[in-house]
């Protein structure tokens, strides 16, 4: 199972840089596809942070400046697949006790952690791609079987 989530980590980071060249090539994005592509990153920092126990400096809908979002999308997928490799295969169960950004406290188990962030992500992938669509040719396709076909 470790193996198969790690490879959806890869999947992940091919899905969203695949967004963000579509989001480059738009000669003015709409705001609100800039701002969803931003919170996916954001997002993923602070669950990145509540699996590691660190403390995130990072808002839920951070203002990520298109320049910077490839490379803190490859941070991130850096963090979380070195973070998920030293993790035991039986780790995946481990519960995580965490606050959301209102502060209230949940656990939950890893492995439901990884899933939602996967889930999570490509949720607002398609809230962009739909967003700038009419700009584009051709937009990204990012389901996961053109990845896996590739």
């Amino acid at each position: 199972m470790k193996s198969y989530l790690i490879r959806l980590l890869d999947y992940e980071q091919w899905a969203n840089q695949a967004v963000i060249d579509a989001l480059v090539r738009v000669e003015n994005p709409p705001e609100r596809a800039v701002r969803v592509m931003g919170h996916i990153l954001s997002a993923q920092q602070i669950w990145l942070s509540r699996l590691t126990g660190e403390v995130s400096n990072v808002a839920v809908w951070e203002d990520i400046p298109m320049a910077r979002m490839s490379e803190t999308s490859n941070r991130n997928s850096q963090r979380l697949k070195t973070f998920l490799e030293a993790e035991p295969a039986e780790g995946l169960n481990r519960i995580i006790s965490y606050k959301t950004t209102s502060g209230q406290p949940f656990t939950n188990p890893l492995i439901d952690i990884l899933m939602h962030m996967s889930h999570h992500a490509a949720y607002h992938r398609g809230q962009v791609v739909q967003l700038i669509r009419p700009q584009l040719a051709d937009v990204p396709m990012t389901d996961f079987i053109f990845w896996a076909r590739g």
